[in-house]
């Protein structure tokens, strides 16, 4: 329970922006994980920890410790969690700038990926196809991918209703995806439907994101 409710709250406290105390509670949630004896909440609260290393612009640290926490996770971790993991590791390795590597783990990932997604084992993994679609698109976006647009527009159009943060993060995924292409105009449309959505969850990780992109097109 410590395990999984630090990594939650370590995750809580990155979108909030404060990234020395996420990587102190994710600290927790390894130490937590590794003496429950339990694989998958180690190699979880380890790929969690790797993003406090990404939004610090440490991507070799943290691609060493998202492949930290697959070998953790070797085959005893369900395979939702291993999707989880490959797709992390994808994040990790484009922000590295290996095209291969990237591309290769996200095949890993779809590979993974349960036929029919259930989270029952790893409540704290929220995934599914949408999800998985959306973060490949976030992940060839981010390697400047103008392909990645199509899987970005078609997974906007299967936005589940409810999900404002990830609504958000996505627009500004398609808007990133526009300012590679040139095209101005649509990609501050959906930069400002981004920000309007990160202000009402209070995410000031995705609004730093967001600038991150609007600074594309200046």
């Amino acid at each position: 329970m410590l395990a999984d409710v630090a990594a939650l709250h370590g995750w809580q406290v990155l979108n909030s922006g404060d990234t020395s105390g996420a990587w102190t509670l994710h600290d927790l949630a390894k130490t937590a994980g590794r003496e429950s004896g339990e694989p998958a909440l180690l190699s979880h609260a380890m790929g969690e920890q790797a993003y406090d290393l990404l939004d610090v612009e440490r991507p070799k640290l943290a691609l060493q410790l998202v492949q930290a926490a697959r070998s953790a996770a070797g085959s005893k971790v369900p395979g939702l969690l291993g999707a989880w993991l490959h797709a992390a590791e994808a994040e990790a390795l484009a922000a590295t700038g290996d095209q291969v590597g990237c591309r290769e783990a996200l095949r890993l990932a779809e590979q993974a990926m349960p036929a029919e997604p259930d989270n029952s084992a790893v409540p704290y993994v929220s995934l599914d196809d949408w999800q998985l679609a959306r973060w490949r698109g976030n992940v060839l976006a981010g390697l400047g991918d103008s392909g990645a647009l199509d899987a970005l527009l078609s997974a906007l159009g299967r936005t589940p209703g409810m999900s404002v943060r990830a609504t958000a993060s996505l627009h500004c995924d398609v808007a990133q995806s526009y300012a590679v292409r040139g095209e101005r105009v649509s990609s501050l449309e959906h930069a400002r439907v981004a920000r309007d959505l990160a202000r009402r969850t209070g995410s000031i990780r995705q609004l730093r994101r967001i600038d991150r992109v609007t600074r594309l097109l200046a």
